[in-house]
């Protein structure tokens, strides 16, 4: 939900704009606005999946993915309209969420690559690659994306954290960058780790994994990239007044 919010962000900021809010204090205002009012709602959705999934676990023994969980859920609540009802929700769900992923990407790579291919363009080709993907089934697409989102995410959220920083440490360049930069090589090891459960026998790969364990602080629990983003932002407040 971070890496997809920050993708949409840029089509909240261009209907804040649309509409005629074109001073940066106000776009920004009106942008806080809307992710807290979603945020809230998507806060209480979760809490009550959590609610009723825990309540439910004897019921969905043996599952191995979520849509699976949810799907028993509903069909021993609501026998065969379950199927029904927790198809219309997903395809609902889902919807706004593929369309909010497809125009925010599209639009990013036109900004990205403004010789290259136009809008309409890179949205056929992420609705078409998507569409390819969705074909290998959900457990398999989580297991894939794993590895990935365990590098990403840490990059997420510091980047979430520095922005929402901005009275503190400014724009600052330095700040941003050398934050990242120690916070990437914790998101490398992180990876490193989840690949290595998903392939068995690497000693290169346990070693590394090993390795982190010993150096990195909360490393089991995926949270190892906490220390070094936050020695990577003392050290960009360091530089940063050194430089001033």
């Amino acid at each position: 939900d971070a890496l997809a919010g920050l993708a949409f962000g840029i089509v909240v900021i261009d209907v804040v704009r649309e509409n005629g809010i074109s001073q940066p204090e106000r776009v920004a205002v009106n942008t806080a606005k809307a992710g807290v009012f979603s945020c809230l709602f998507m806060g209480v959705i979760y809490l009550f999946i959590t609610l009723v999934c825990a309540q439910s676990a004897p019921i969905c023994a043996g599952a191995d993915n979520g849509g699976t969980v949810l799907g028993t859920i509903a069909n021993h609540y609501f026998h065969s309209a379950g199927s029904v009802l927790m198809t219309l929700i997903v395809t609902f769900a889902c919807l706004k969420t593929a369309i909010g992923l497809v125009t925010s990407c599209s639009k990013a790579f036109v900004d990205m690559f403004p010789k290259g291919p136009g809008y309409t363009v890179w949205a056929v080709i992420f609705s078409l690659v998507s569409f390819g993907i969705a074909n290998f089934g959900l457990t398999t697409i989580v297991s894939w994306c794993v590895p990935v989102l365990m590098f990403l995410y840490p990059l997420a959220i510091t980047l979430i954290l520095l922005s929402l920083s901005g009275k503190l440490i400014g724009a600052n360049q330095t700040v941003y960058r050398t934050t990242t930069a120690f916070t990437l090589i914790a998101a490398v090891f992180d990876m490193i780790g989840s690949v290595s459960g998903m392939v068995s026998g690497s000693r290169v790969l346990a070693g590394l994994t090993r390795f982190a364990g010993r150096i990195l602080p909360l490393y089991s629990l995926g949270l190892g990239w906490i220390l070094p983003a936050a020695i990577g932002f003392l050290v960009g407040l360091w530089l940063a007044k050194r430089k001033a």
